[in-house]
Parts: structure tokens; sequence; C-alpha cells
């Protein structure tokens, strides 16, 4: 329970250290990366992107629709890179409907374990009528995906799967109700040990579906037995929030908390200075601008503490006449920096950037 009390204090106060009045600063020694444009071949669509690191080289994946979002086809590609973002390979194939028989893919998400890289990706058979969560591997020798069957059923993963004290797996996403629906409930998936490629138990948040038009994608901070799930609220600027007390087999609402974020993903994690992290829309004014996206922004505790202390701005591309967006965050550290991946844009058309920052701006000052 102490767990737990310290991560809703630290929901409370990152709103009030991130003002909407005035923007935060860049962290020093930000640089900004173009993956993948979206006007670079037939694809037009793009969102949704993963990151992982697997044996040094720096791996990054996103669906795409040919030019709208899971209409007439969805796949999921990837790049990757040697020299931490510098310069990327040619486009990879992960997953796409080579049977012709109206699969989209929707989204992907990376993991490296074991030697061996992992994507979780979600199957459709519509516009957000998940089927299956499907599991591929890549062949080291042959530079190609393999399927390996599915891990769960009506689950859509948002975030990269994290290795939970007893030593299960834990991947925040959301589930439909039954097959035909949209994914309306907040749900996390339970792997069995390290089999990542067998099935996954599925456990929502909520005994009922959220009505229409709820998207509630979800992210989760691990502290122990102690978990805290943060769920995107498409009505307004207050995220849900769920709490469970071993690990994550059973789950609780929390109802009063003060953190605002516009109705996009947002994505927890861990520093490995001991400090925790929040990534998401920050919105431009207050509650009345819960659907903002153009901005992102990465709230910070101090080393050891729960409490997001500080908030810093990873990207804005606000201008008088173009508003755009950045969004739909996931990070990763490596070698003293954080890589935070998202989806940027215009209206329908979109492209993967990505944000790399030292971790030594991300300090935060003793009170």
């Amino acid at each position: 329970m102490k767990h737990i009390l310290a991560l809703l204090t630290a929901l409370i106060l990152v709103s009030s250290t991130a003002p909407c009045a005035a923007e935060p600063p860049f962290p020093d020694g930000i640089e900004h990366v173009l993956v993948e444009s979206s006007d670079s071949d037939r694809y037009q669509f793009l969102h949704d992107p993963a990151v992982e690191f697997h044996k040094g080289e720096l791996f990054v994946a996103w669906y795409n629709c040919p030019e709208k979002e899971i209409v007439g086809e969805s796949l999921i590609r990837c790049r990757r890179s040697k020299d931490g973002g510098k310069t990327w390979s040619a486009l990879e194939v992960i997953a796409e409907d080579t049977s012709r028989d109206g699969t989209y893919y929707v989204p992907a998400q990376l993991l490296s374990h074991g030697g061996v890289l992992h994507a979780f990706v979600g199957k459709m058979k519509g516009h957000d009528i998940i089927t299956t969560c499907a599991v591929f591997v890549l062949n080291e020798a042959t530079h190609r995906w393999e399927p390996r069957g599915d891990i769960a059923d009506l689950f859509l993963p948002n975030c990269q799967p994290l290795k939970m004290a007893d030593g299960n797996w834990i991947m925040a996403g959301r589930v439909a109700s039954r097959f035909g629906v949209k994914p309306r409930i907040p749900a996390v998936a339970i792997s069995r040990g390290d089999d990542l490629t067998g099935r996954w138990q599925v456990v929502p948040l909520l005994s009922e579906e959220l009505p229409t038009p709820h998207c509630p994608e979800t992210t989760v901070w691990v502290e122990g037995r102690e978990l805290l799930a943060i769920t995107r609220n498409e009505m307004g600027a207050v995220p849900f929030v769920f709490t469970s007390h071993d690990y994550g087999r059973t789950w609780s609402a929390v109802k009063d908390h003060a953190f605002t974020a516009s109705t996009s993903k947002l994505y927890a994690g861990h520093l490995s200075t001991g400090q925790r992290y929040l990534v998401f829309n920050q919105p431009k004014d207050g509650e009345k601008g819960f659907n903002s996206r153009e901005m992102l922004v990465i709230g910070v505790s101090r080393p050891g503490e729960s409490a997001l202390a500080k908030t810093w701005c990873v990207q804005n591309h606000s201008t008088a006449d173009r508003p755009a967006a950045s969004h739909y965050p996931c990070a990763i550290e490596h070698d003293g920096r954080l890589f935070v991946l998202y989806t940027a844009g215009l209206s329908g058309r979109r492209q993967c950037e990505l944000a790399i920052i030292p971790i030594t701006s991300l300090q935060v000052s003793e009170k």
C-alpha cells in the first residue's frame, strides 16, 4: 500500500509541475531524428511505433497503411540502426497479410529476451476489431521474422512487456469483450514465466467495457507486487487509474487523483538512475485542451522517489498557423540515453520520429 500511495502522489505532483500556461523546456542535449517519412513510398499512414535494442542494434517498428488508418491494408514494418539512430537500414516487414484473408496487423511491441527478438502484434479483421495477439521472432540466420502463433485472444498490446518479481512478464493493453467489437476494456496480459511464445493470461482492469468512443490504451508501473496502471480517457483530461497488489491478478479503480493528460497513449517506465518517468501529451489549455497532441512531455522523479518532480518537453511541433502532433510514445534506455519514439505529422500524413535524451539531462535537483 505504501508504494501505491507514493505512486498516486506522483500522479498528483506531475500535473502541478507542468503548468499549461508555461511550456516546459527541452532537456539539454536532446536530439531529434526522422526515422521514417510518411511520403517515402506508397504507405502514407504510419502510427503507433515500438522501440528496442537487440544485440547492439536499435530496432524501430510501426504499422503502415496506404492512405488512412487501418483501411485497405495494415502491415508491421521496421528499420534497424547500428550507430544509435544516426543511420538506418532498409525497410523490413515483420507481419503482413500474405494470404490476403483481410487480416490487419496493428500494432507491434518489441522485446529482446534470452537472445531472441520478439514482436507482439495485434491481428484485426476490421478497423479496431481485434481477434488475437500474435508473436513473431527474428530468425538471425535468415534475417526474416517468423510467426510463432497467438499468445492471447481479443488482446491489443500497448506497451513493451515488463518482467515482474514473481518471474512472469506483464504487457499492458486493452481487450475486447467478444469477437466483432472494439477493445474497450483496459487490460494486461501475463505470461507463464519466460515462455513468451506460449499462452498468456489476459486480466481486465474493469468488469465491463467502456462506452463508445473510448480507446483505453494502458501503461503500467511495476513496483514489486504493487502495480499502477494509467489508461487513456477519451472523454476528458483525467486518465483512468487502477492499482493492483498481487502482480496484476486483480485490480481496483482509483477515482480521486489530480493528474491530467491529453486523450492519447501514455508510456511509463524506470531509468537506471532509480528515477521513474511518464511520457504523455500535455494539454495546451488545461482540461479544455484534452484533445491536444501538439506537445509531448516527460515527467521524471528524483532517484528513489515516486513523485514526478519535474517535466521536460520531448517535442513541440506547434506553430501559429500549422499545429501538428507528436504522440503515441514508447521509450527504451540504452548506453546512458533514453530513446523516445513517437508518431509525428499533420492530419492523415504521419511519420516516425525519435528523440534521444542524455540520462544526465533528466536529473532533478534536491528539494
